[in-house]
């Protein structure tokens, strides 16, 4: 991945956050100055996308297939956010879905299929179920 988030503390100097934007660079990264706030810049996007995604498949708009689908063909995703929910984690989504509704708000609340998986220990890839089915 080439982005690197740098995220300064309250006391991190200038020379100091000068020196890792430098580093970053020279070692082929680009990176991105953000505020030290929950989720900081991609995970609140992506997990508002996944918030989403889940909400539309509650609500019966589109299967979890034909979401996937969207998001690669119509917004040039490598993987829609169910096929990557279930790479990384459901259990981890949940978990930082709702570490993101406390800091941030209802709108990183997740609807009751991703919960309805996780309970039933289907959590995705690496149990061969989540989403999707796995051999």
């Amino acid at each position: 991945m080439k982005l690197v988030e740098v995220i300064p503390g309250l006391e991190t100097a200038g020379a100091t956050i000068d020196f890792v934007l430098e580093a970053c660079r020279r070692i082929g990264k680009t990176p991105v100055r953000i505020k030290d706030t929950a989720g900081f810049v991609v995970n609140r996007m992506l997990f508002a996308m996944f918030g989403e995604a889940v909400r539309l498949l509650d609500e019966g708009v589109a299967a979890c297939e034909d979401i996937d689908a969207a998001c690669r063909l119509g917004l040039g995703h490598p993987l829609g956010p169910f096929a990557l929910m279930d790479m990384a984690d459901l259990g981890m989504a949940l978990d930082i879905g709702n570490l993101l509704k406390e800091a941030h708000g209802d709108r990183f609340r997740f609807g009751d299929a991703l919960k309805q998986r996780v309970y039933a220990g289907h959590v995705g890839r690496k149990c061969g179920r989540g989403w999707y089915r796995y051999e």
